[in-house]
């Protein structure tokens, strides 16, 4: 995958002993690595510390260092016990404060000890198929971890699209009645369970001026619906985009959609969600909201 971070051990010593001169005058009696990734850090930290490497950390005395911060729920327990925790990289989305000294570094990380069937969002599909009682050496199963990866990351592409790229070319055309495009398939994934919500997206504009390439709006909403996503964000982030990279004088955007995760799971009860958003006369003039509604057949 084109996100896979391949760590050398060099880069691995280096980043340890960045952090550890970073605690070189610290009166810490002991460290700590954090089974397993943090052990090897763990042990070139107390090297330059000049303190043992210790299996019994002690609140306030030991310091404790993983290989890698993500959503922190290791380190998290450290922290609120008093120890003082640190790590040699965090994520974006990472509490920054349990690695005071981490390096950014996101994209899937792969470290020197980690190996075979470790390595790569593929493994997490495995133990999956194992949680569900399956066994991911069958036949059947055995490409299934490569085909769901690959699945999800052309389901979400819209995270590495550019809505600003997409309608950043405009036209000088004297136009300044509405423009719609309406009943824009697309498939989208519910954040809360990963399950998908397919249905349709109509999108308006009142140009001022200017206009934009019509697959472009299309191509917008495939952008966000390609996200984790809900639907009523997902509306007003069509909306926005187009506000912002358009320049209209007003949009409007309905989108319906049938959610599985409601269909399939939980309540088990089928159903059309409808959202809206309209923003500049779509929404503040009642004769152009009207016209909207009666273009996309509401």
């Amino acid at each position: 995958m084109s996100n896979l971070v391949n760590l050398t051990i060099e880069q691995i010593d280096q980043r340890a002993i960045e952090v550890g001169l970073r605690y070189k005058d610290s009166n810490f009696l002991n460290v700590f690595g954090v089974p397993r990734g943090g052990i090897t850090p763990a042990a070139i930290i107390a090297r330059i510390l000049g303190v043992p490497l210790t299996s019994q950390p002690s609140a306030g005395r030991t310091l404790v260092i993983d290989d890698l911060v993500d959503k922190g729920t290791t380190l998290q327990k450290y922290f609120d016990e008093g120890f003082t925790t640190d790590a040699l990289y965090y994520k974006s989305h990472s509490p920054q404060n349990l690695a005071p000294n981490g390096l950014l570094k996101d994209g899937w990380l792969v470290f020197p000890w980690e190996v075979g069937s470790e390595i790569g969002p593929e493994s997490a599909v495995e133990r999956l198929l194992q949680w569900i009682g399956e066994d991911p050496t069958r036949e059947g199963l055995l490409d299934t971890p490569k085909r769901v990866t690959k699945a999800l990351r052309e389901m979400t592409e819209g995270y590495r699209e550019d809505p600003k790229e997409i309608l950043g070319v405009t036209f000088d055309v004297p136009f300044d009645q509405m423009v719609t495009l309406k009943d824009i398939p697309f498939v989208s994934l519910c954040e809360h369970h990963m399950l998908p919500f397919e249905g349709k997206a109509s999108v308006a504009y009142i140009p001022n001026g200017r206009v934009v390439g019509l697959s472009k709006l299309a191509r917008v909403v495939d952008t966000f619906a390609k996200r984790l996503q809900v639907q009523e964000r997902l509306t007003q982030e069509i909306a926005q985009a187009i506000t912002d990279h358009v320049g209209g004088l007003g949009v409007g955007v309905i989108v319906k959609s049938r959610h599985t995760c409601m269909c399939y799971r939980g309540i088990k009860k089928d159903g059309v969600m409808v959202t809206s958003v309209t923003t500049g006369l779509m929404r503040e003039d009642p004769r152009a909201r009207m016209e909207f509604l009666a273009l996309v057949g509401e």
